[in-house]
């Protein structure tokens, strides 16, 4: 007897984020693929989101953050800064608290049929936090 079986071994899913932790706000795009693109859509979400104010992102030296593309873009949008972060210190970068933190409300113990279904779960579960909750988890009191 044959049990049929489904794999998604070659798929992924690939999720991009900020946060801002004296606001309590937070973005999570899907993007194609996890490279420089997908942080320029990024840097154009949160620019749209966070209008009016001046901008200072801290990331790390993955290489999609840098490069030509990211350099026109904060040319042309002068309100947004990069700050990058030292090399290997994963803790000074608050996002990855918040990816801690979906992977332990929304994805440990659960099976997913489709990508975009943990994308949905993902979504539901961040929507659900409040301004102090993402505060309380990037240690802002």
């Amino acid at each position: 007897m044959r049990v049929p079986t489904t794999s998604q071994h070659h798929t992924r899913l690939n999720l991009s984020g900020w946060v801002a932790p004296l606001l309590g706000r937070h973005g999570m795009i899907r993007t194609e693929h996890g490279n420089r693109e997908g942080f320029l859509d990024v840097l154009r979400d949160l620019h749209r989101r966070l209008r009016q104010r001046r901008i200072t992102l801290y990331v790390d030296g993955a290489g999609w953050h840098k490069g030509e593309p990211v350099r026109e873009f904060l040319r042309t949008h002068p309100r947004l800064q990069l700050q990058y972060l030292p090399p290997y210190q994963p803790a000074l970068n608050m996002q990855e608290r918040i990816w801690r933190r979906i992977r332990h409300e929304a994805t440990t113990n659960c099976w997913f049929a489709t990508l975009d279904d943990i994308w949905a779960t993902a979504q539901r579960t961040t929507d659900a936090w409040t301004p102090r909750k993402l505060q309380r988890l990037c240690n802002i009191t």
